[in-house]
């Protein structure tokens, strides 16, 4: 009789709800495929743990695991590495496309229609591979400083025209794709973007924390406290 006891008291512990009343779940994984902002490009060693993605993660209470499968440089045209990704990881919750900063530069007047092709490629891709309910979230690029731009400052204006047109255009096709949108254009102020004119500091990265952190948690499906 008491090893009865004994062991419906062992099995009553690990059958115990969590102290706050639920089971734990898995984290949601996000992948998120991105270009050098999400990549961390120009980040010092010392100030890595501010980028974003990482901030994402570490900020959601153990309920979301980022993926970084950012790269510095990268268009929305690059569907070849976007099925390179899908193949690398086997998993996704949610998946987060923060591309067209690149794109901007593109002064042919196409940019816009070209990025839009390509993104609608690249949530038909994902679907097949993940699901038709994958939940999808369409991040407009950030916002530039023309006056500390490199190479590309004779057509500042332009660029910059781009990034308010694609912003403008993503939140449209999230709309006809069933997708979430979260704009970061106008997030990062000016002093923050003095490296180079695109790439934003350490301050930077945390005002883009901000911003993602409830939006992907909204698009992940994950309650916030």
């Amino acid at each position: 009789m008491k090893l009865t006891l004994l062991l419906l008291s062992v099995i009553g512990l690990f059958s115990q709800p969590s102290r706050a009343g639920k089971v734990q779940a898995e984290p949601k994984v996000v992948v998120i495929y991105g270009d050098s902002i999400t990549a961390g490009a120009q980040l010092p060693p010392g100030e890595l743990p501010h980028l974003w993605v990482l901030q994402v993660e570490a900020k959601s209470k153990g309920t979301l695991h980022t993926v970084n499968e950012g790269k510095g440089g990268r268009p929305t045209d690059s569907l070849p590495e976007f099925d390179e990704m899908l193949k690398r990881q086997p998993k996704a919750d949610l998946l987060v496309i923060a591309l067209g900063g690149n794109d901007a530069r593109d002064t042919s007047g196409k940019c816009v229609s070209n990025a839009l092709k390509n993104l609608k490629a690249m949530i038909t891709r994902a679907r097949k591979t993940y699901g038709g309910k994958l939940p999808i979230l369409l991040v407009g690029p950030t916002n530039i400083r023309k006056d500390a731009l490199g190479p590309s400052k004779p057509i500042a204006d332009q660029r910059e025209a781009n990034l308010v047109a694609l912003n403008a255009a993503y939140a449209e096709l999230a709309k006809t794709e069933n997708c979430a949108f979260i704009s970061l254009h106008g997030v990062l102020p000016k002093a923050g973007l003095g490296i180079d004119g695109v790439h934003p500091d350490a301050a930077g990265h945390d005002k883009i924390t901000k911003v993602m952190l409830p939006a992907i948690a909204r698009a992940a499906g994950v309650t916030r406290d």
